[in-house]
């Protein structure tokens, strides 16, 4: 199917020419800038997304955040805008274009990187995160799909939709979702629903192991699994799945991911901070090599993240400083010349070796004399009601249930709470009560009966639904485009996000036959029934009237007052002009208005008649006043014509 923003003209300014990408909300093209002659990135956001404030308000907040970054590191926002197009609102950004590819590509037709290619392109994504964090910006996406790769060797830093100031509420989950991509999530985010700059450090480590191992740290075969084990279980070293990783680089990547945020660098500038004190013992690039090079040598086949992590490292020891992300073209500098191993001094790391290693064997001998002591709570949050009983009856407690909670962030059946938490110390054989969720909180469809149709989508969002659908139902009694009823109805409790179908009024089902007709006009009547908008068939029938004026209205069919439904006819009937019936005037051709003589006697009307230019015939031996008249008044007759009249005959007739 051919698609429909190809060669069509937004806004008067941005024809798009070739589709990118297509993401989860929307698709970038590449477009051409009429007015100011170059090509861009034209990203336009799903068109089934438009009725959703919340999806508009994400997408035009990646340009809000883009805007407050000065850095050459994150992806330029030129416009922002909507459309109206035949098929409705278009809402889109126009970026700045980037030829190349991104990370993730590059990742699937390498596999993994050397060490000096990986260093190449995450000291410009954490150049990036500091300039955001300085602004006040979390990206909360950091992933190879987000990190654009140029042809000119620039590495830049894209997709700011997720994005949130720091001041703002910043929840990572809406509506019950996770929002960010579930491999690169941290800790706190999967648990808690909250993101910060230290999760946005989390998703740069994750991704710092994938790109040294070409794997994920955590996989399964489902999102949730894959939410559980960064959870529960540490990322490895990278070393411990490629040989040969320098153990600065194998440090940082697991200070980047520590489970703990307060383990971790604090924001993109401390990160940078660490990465940038490394740099000297790293194994340098050659003078000409580019991160897309590429790695020359053999390359081993990666194995499986092992199961046992390697030991973690200690605090955070870099401080979190402002840091000049300089402006370079995204290649590493190389290091300041003078002899050097590319290691630390084999002396001092001998040593500290030594040591560190003697400590843990003290330790370990320490335990053996005096006991393991009381066991330690395991952390529950999260885990499914048999693998927390699991784990508790491994560690020597007994559990209990107290009552089940809602939560936005843990699925039904799941460990939303504990007590004690996680970390305490408790006798062999303590009860620990545990909380399982009930799911994302109930909440009640409004009553939207009566109200615009319009209206619905935006309290449907405020009580966390959705709109299901919408369907016309005829009402004499809402007014059209409002709502008759919702499917659930009104106060029915559900669960978040449930699509709530509207019925919304067509309009009445009959409309009643105006009563003030009779003696209007027939286009005046007809003007009246085609005001109603209900698609009525107006006729017009003459009839002889004593009572209406030639050309009025003297009655309907229905009657006034009566219902119709729609498509019905209503016939109008309307008083003819009767034909002059006199026997003729006296030739003249001029015509005149003939006098109402009803009621009156024979002298009178005959005096009245002729005055008029006409001529009276009727007589009655008795005299009386006449009762009819043939032409009748105010019709026309031409001159000297000759009225008939009939006489009443005075004796009470």
């Amino acid at each position: 199917m051919a698609d429909p923003v190809i060669g069509r003209l937004l806004d008067g300014r941005y024809t798009a020419q070739e589709r990118l990408a297509v993401g989860g909300m929307a698709t970038v093209y590449v477009a051409h800038d009429n007015r100011l002659d170059r090509y861009v990135a034209l990203k336009i956001m799903h068109p089934n997304l438009s009725h959703d404030p919340e999806f508009v308000a994400r997408f035009h907040r990646e340009a809000n955040a883009v805007a407050r970054l000065s850095t050459p590191r994150a992806v330029s926002i030129l416009d922002q805008g909507s459309d109206q197009t035949p098929t409705g609102i278009l809402h889109y950004l126009v970026m700045e274009l980037v030829r190349g590819r991104s990370l993730r590509q590059y990742l699937g037709s390498r596999g993994r990187l050397s060490v000096p290619e990986v260093v190449e392109i995450f000291e410009p994504v954490a150049e990036a995160l500091a300039a955001a964090h300085a602004a006040g910006i979390i990206h909360r996406d950091i992933k190879p799909e987000n990190i654009l790769l140029g042809d000119d060797g620039q590495v830049k830093v894209a997709d700011f939709g997720l994005a949130r100031p720091v001041s703002q509420a910043t929840q990572a989950m809406t509506g019950g979702v996770v929002m960010g991509t579930v491999g690169y999530l941290a800790p706190e985010q999967v648990t808690h629903g909250t993101a910060g700059m230290r999760s946005d450090v989390y998703a740069a480590g994750v991704m710092l192991f994938e790109m040294i191992t070409g794997y994920l740290p955590h996989t399964g075969e489902t999102p949730m699994s894959v939410a559980y084990q960064s959870v529960h279980g540490d990322v490895p070293a990278p070393s411990t799945v490629v040989a040969g990783v320098p153990a600065e680089l194998d440090a940082l990547t697991l200070r980047a991911t520590a489970r703990d945020p307060d383990h971790r660098p604090a924001d993109g500038a401390a990160l940078l901070a660490e990465l940038r004190a490394i740099l000297p013992y790293l194994p340098a690039p050659d003078a000409d090599e580019d991160y897309h090079s590429g790695f020359t040598g053999p390359m081993e086949s990666p194995k499986p993240p092992a199961p046992k992590p390697a030991p973690r490292p200690g605090p955070p020891v870099a401080p979190t400083s402002v840091i000049n992300t300089g402006g370079g073209q995204g290649r590493r500098r190389r290091p300041p010349a003078g002899p050097r191993s590319g290691r630390l001094p084999a002396g001092p790391a001998v040593v500290a070796g030594v040591v560190v290693l003697c400590l843990i064997l003290a330790g370990l001998a320490l335990k053996a004399v005096v006991g393991s002591g009381d066991p330690q709570v395991p952390l529950l949050t999260g885990l499914s009601r048999e693998q927390a009983e699991k784990d508790l009856n491994e560690a020597g407690l007994v559990p209990r249930y107290g009552e089940v909670m809602a939560s936005t962030s843990i699925p039904a059946g799941h460990v939303a709470a504990q007590d004690p938490k996680d970390g305490a110390a408790i006798k062999d054989g303590a009860v620990v009560t545990l909380r399982l969720s009930s799911g994302p909180p109930r909440t009640n469809v409004p009553n939207l009966d009566g109200k615009p149709a319009d209206q619905a989508p935006t309290e449907l969002t405020a009580a966390k639904l959705s709109v299901g659908g919408r369907t016309t139902e005829a009402s004499d009694t809402v007014p059209a485009n409002s709502i008759i009823r919702t499917d659930p109805a009104a106060g029915t409790e559900v669960d978040p996000n449930t699509p709530v179908s509207l019925v919304v009024s067509s309009g009445p089902s009959s409309v009643e036959i105006p009563r003030d007709l009779v003696g209007l006009t027939f286009d005046e009547a007809k003007a009246r029934l085609d005001a109603l908008n209900f698609n009525l068939t107006v006729q017009q029938q003459s009839v002889s009237s004593d009572e209406q004026d030639p050309g009025r209205v003297v009655r309907t069919s229905p009657d006034p007052g009566q219902r119709v439904g729609s498509a019905s006819t209503v016939t109008l009937y309307v008083a003819r002009e009767e034909e002059d019936d006199s026997g003729g005037g006296d030739g003249s051709g001029v015509r005149v208005t003939v006098p109402d003589v009803v009621g009156k006697s024979w002298p009178e009307a005959e005096r009245i008649l002729n005055r008029a230019g006409l001529r009276a015939d009727g007589w009655s031996l008795f005299g009386g006043t006449v009762r009819s008249q043939s032409p009748k008044a105010n019709s026309k007759a031409e001159r000297g014509s000759t009225v008939r009249l009939q006489l009443r005959s005075g004796l009470g007739d």
